[in-house]
């Protein structure tokens, strides 16, 4: 399935970016300055913290299994890996920088300008570092989500004929090749609500990022562009900046820094979006189904609230649990009890 071919049903994530970051709609969780008025779109998505952790718990519902082979040996993946991963980034608050650590007490008695210099570094710094670290933590689960489907890639390249020198041999890699065929074979319909609008707000933001700071971008075959999982190649490269050290770290605009500084932290953002809609995808579509221990023992439980919780918590629900709905895997089940109750 390629970019052209969804216009028909989405409209183009581009003209979507375009019209949507001109006029400051952007993710309802991540406020621009000068904005009109609210993303229609993103209005009706949860918030980023309740994203996360909503994909964290179904992995965790899920409790499936897979076999990864590598050069090291072979592995045993967990989708409650996933979740465990997704939940540290749902629940991170703050990584909070203290640049006043080394320096002198009185340096602010002496001069006003030395102290708003070191508490604006200290407010940028722990910006930056809690961004970074919420994104390192989404990665983590999605470098665990390509280990869970890796043993399907195999097949896959058997059934299309590919070529052995042209076979992909790292993981992420790979999961592109198993969901481009996803896509080619379901059509728009595999991917989550809304998707092609909250990819084209991270596309757009990392076209800037490249073009400002010449980052480098590496691993995309010919038409990658065009198809659904660029958001997903883009993701991996950032990630490897990130990790490799080459992403942008200075001190505050105001300060000597970068201009885009504020942005690169709402990229940031964006890419744990994207990448919490890509794992809902490998979910969705990969998982044998929920098995874990929890869900069973709602499952063989009796009540109202145990029935409602299980005729929720399917695999269609995975797909856009993303978008806001009465109901979510981290309110307490007694939670709708009591909510029946005040109607009556």
């Amino acid at each position: 399935m390629t970019f052209t071919e969804t216009t028909k049903a989405i409209a183009p994530a581009s003209s979507v970016t375009s019209k949507s970051m001109a006029n400051g709609q952007m993710n309802s969780d991540d406020p621009r300055p000068n904005i009109q008025q609210p993303c229609p779109i993103c209005a009706e998505t949860r918030g980023l913290a309740e994203h996360l952790i909503e994909v964290g718990l179904a992995a965790d519902y899920l409790g499936n299994t897979s076999s990864y082979v590598s050069e090291h040996g072979t592995a045993t993946i967990k989708t409650e890996t996933i979740g465990d991963w997704l939940r540290l980034a749902a629940q991170l608050e703050k990584v909070e920088v203290d640049t006043w650590k080394f320096e002198s007490p009185d340096a602010g008695l002496y001069c006003e300008t030395v102290g708003d210099n070191i508490d604006a570094h200290a407010k940028h710094y722990t910006t930056h570092a809690t961004g970074l670290t919420r994104f390192m933590f989404v990665c983590n689960g999605l470098e665990e989500a390509y280990r869970f489907i890796d043993h399907l890639y195999g097949p896959l390249s058997v059934r299309k004929g590919v070529a052995k020198r042209q076979l992909k041999r790292a993981s992420s890699l790979r999961t592109v090749a198993l969901l481009d065929d996803l896509f080619d074979s379901k059509g728009v319909s595999a991917a989550p609500k809304d998707f092609q609008h909250h990819c084209g707000n991270f596309i757009e933001l990392f076209a800037r990022y490249k073009a400002e700071h010449n980052a480098a971008v590496h691993g995309l075959d010919l038409g990658a562009e065009s198809r659904l999982t660029y958001a997903l190649q883009l993701v991996r490269n950032l990630r490897n900046h990130v990790a490799h050290g080459t992403f942008p770290l200075g001190p505050p605009a105001d300060y000597g820094g970068y201009e885009d500084s504020e942005e690169l932290v709402l990229m940031l953002k964006h890419a744990c979006r994207v990448s919490a809609l890509y794992i809902q995808i490998i979910l969705r579509w990969f998982a044998q189904g929920f098995e874990s221990y929890d869900y069973n023992s709602i499952r063989d439980a009796y009540a109202k609230e145990f029935d409602r919780f299980i005729a929720n918590c399917t695999l269609e629900y995975v797909q856009d649990l993303h978008v806001k709905s009465e109901f979510a895997l981290h309110k307490d089940l007694y939670d709708y009890e009591r909510d029946e109750d005040d109607d009556d």
